[in-house]
């Protein structure tokens, strides 16, 4: 099994919803990081494409008066979850292989889907042929850094427990300025920034540990999960969730 194919079937096998209540739950600052993607997209984008929407959270947060919001994903399991939400319009498609016209939207956006695509280049290329010109595309993906000396020692902590790096779904690190541009997209942005998921009970643990993108034996998870309720004795523990948003123009 490659690496992609373990990342897929994380996404096929996790509850819907489960990476929205990690990252509507994570902050820098004052904002979340839907909250940091969703400030891409300007005030005047009145049709947006939410790609890979998942149980719906970008819809939600890019709702306004006179713009109209469409959820797309291939998971019927997730469409469902984010229909109980509240959120839509939804459509059920492959992200890959997208059922509208050329110039569609005035805005697409993804929070993790770029990172968990088997076909990167196809995901690009169908985003930037639904765009209109002068559109923007933007996305939200995993990053190893930034990082300090106290992240590094409680991920170091976690990773010995679970036997592997800690981190959200995806491949967190690839160039981004060649893939856009050869499916006709100008990068005009790629930051980085830090999150922290704060762990304050056993059940914000679990919530955590099923965000992670790698499979977790029942074994690693009750070891790891004692030593965050040993830490929590402490005091609440903040979990480092760095993420790198990605803005390019057609």
């Amino acid at each position: 099994m490659n690496d992609i194919d373990g990342v897929l079937r994380w996404f096929g096998s996790r509850k819907p919803g489960a990476m929205e209540e990690v990252l509507s739950r994570s902050y820098g600052g004052d904002r979340t990081p839907y909250e940091w993607l969703a400030r891409a997209v300007s005030s005047s984008a009145s049709l947006v494409l939410d790609l890979a929407c998942g149980a719906g959270a970008m819809i939600e947060r890019l709702q306004r008066p006179g713009r109209t919001v469409i959820g797309l994903d291939r998971s019927e399991a997730e469409l469902r979850e984010a229909q109980r939400r509240g959120r839509g319009p939804l459509v059920q498609a492959h992200a890959s292989y997208l059922p509208f016209a050329d110039n569609s939207f005035d805005a697409v956006v993804s929070s993790i889907g770029i990172s968990v695509v088997a076909d990167r280049p196809r995901f690009l290329a169908e985003a930037a042929r639904v765009l209109r010109p002068g559109g923007v595309f933007a996305a939200l993906t995993p990053s190893l850094r930034p990082a300090n000396i106290d992240d590094l020692k409680i991920v170091s902590r976690l990773g010995g427990y679970l036997r592997t790096h800690p981190h959200l779904p995806g491949a967190t690190e690839f160039k981004a300025k060649r893939a856009l541009g050869e499916v006709g997209l100008t990068k005009a942005e790629d930051k980085r920034a830090k999150y922290y998921y704060e762990v304050a009970s056993e059940e914000d643990a679990e919530h955590f540990l099923a965000g992670l993108r790698a499979p977790v034996d029942a074994a690693r998870a009750a070891g790891t999960l004692d030593f965050l309720a040993q830490r929590l004795q402490l005091g609440p523990v903040k979990l480092p969730l760095p993420m790198r948003r990605i803005i390019a123009i057609k």
